[in-house]
């Protein structure tokens, strides 16, 4: 367990830095613990992941964001078919960010979606406190990155009166999950969607009753 020894300090070390590069990693308290090593670090970590690697080889398993580490280990996913929500009708609700979306690569930004009632009903967004967005390419809305952390999944239901507006939490990850643009998705011009999930039932208890629908493209920028 001299590995491990080794390891638990380093850990306790990452963990106490502002901000820390960790996001998941075994417990330093427990010596229960068996390599491989299973480390999740931050998508802006990768120095850090670097440098556990050089140390401890083969008895860490890294990943950075939401690809695992190092490159050598990416691979190019396997085509799926991806069921996408429909877009969200024109007449039914219109969306727009109540401030310019800017986020350092690698980083995440906690912002509002601004939600208008269009339709003759009271609208139900259920969330888990807030809305996720996936980073696309603005002209082919490709996914190409969002946010790969784990979430509370406390059960929030926004209420949005007819002819309403209600801002609604907004979190916008910037970890790349495409291999060829690295950990993160780089600097430039890109384009944010979400998944809205309205539900018929006013508490928004039963996922059976409820419709998700897409976001139009809202623009995103990323910054170095």
């Amino acid at each position: 367990m001299a590995v491990w020894d080794d390891l638990k300090w380093v850990l306790v070390r990452l963990s106490d830095e502002q901000p820390s590069p960790l996001r998941q990693w075994p417990d330093p308290s427990s010596d229960e613990q068996r390599p491989p090593f299973q480390i999740a670090l931050e998508a802006w970590a990768v120095s850090t992941a670097g440098d556990l690697l050089d140390q401890f080889g083969d008895d860490v398993d890294l990943t950075v964001g939401a690809l695992p580490f190092p490159p050598s280990r990416l691979r190019e996913p396997r085509p799926e078919v991806v069921q996408r929500a429909p877009p969200l009708a024109p007449d039914r609700a219109a969306v727009e960010l109540d401030d310019p979306a800017v986020v350092r690569s690698g980083h995440t930004l906690r912002h509002g979606l601004l939600l208008r009632n269009l339709s003759s009903d009271e609208i139900n967004l259920a969330t888990n406190g807030q809305v996720t967005a996936d980073v696309v390419d603005p002209e082919t809305e490709q996914v190409v990155g969002g946010f790969a952390g784990a979430q509370l999944l406390m059960r929030v239901v926004f209420h949005v009166a007819r002819g309403e507006t209600e801002r609604i939490p907004l979190l916008i990850g910037t970890e790349s999950f495409v291999p060829d643009l690295g950990y993160t998705v780089p600097a430039g011009q890109w384009g944010m969607q979400a998944t809205l999930n309205f539900a018929s039932d006013p508490t928004g208890s039963d996922p059976r009753d409820s419709a998700d629908w897409r976001t139009p493209v809202l623009p995103l920028t990323i910054t170095d």
